[in-house]
């Protein structure tokens, strides 16, 4: 008995909806960007923490710690 021969054929090709989709940025100029909002969240945090006398106080507190094993470390 002889195989048959089976062909596949390919789906006919879509129009592209892609020319319809603006890019506003290229992705390096988004990064910046978020970058950038991000470091201004960065900078309001860090000025409420400075306002926060307690959090200040344990902040100062960790760092001092933080510090004094770090120079075990440089002996």
């Amino acid at each position: 008995m002889a195989m048959k021969k089976t062909t596949t054929k390919k789906a006919p090709a879509k129009k592209s909806t892609t020319a319809a989709v603006k890019i506003s940025a290229t992705p390096k100029a988004e990064m910046r960007k978020w970058e950038i909002e991000s470091a201004l969240s960065t900078l309001k945090r860090a000025d409420e923490i400075r306002k926060d006398a307690k959090m200040m106080n344990d902040v100062k507190k960790l760092a001092q710690e933080q510090m004094s094993v770090l120079k075990t470390f440089s002996k």
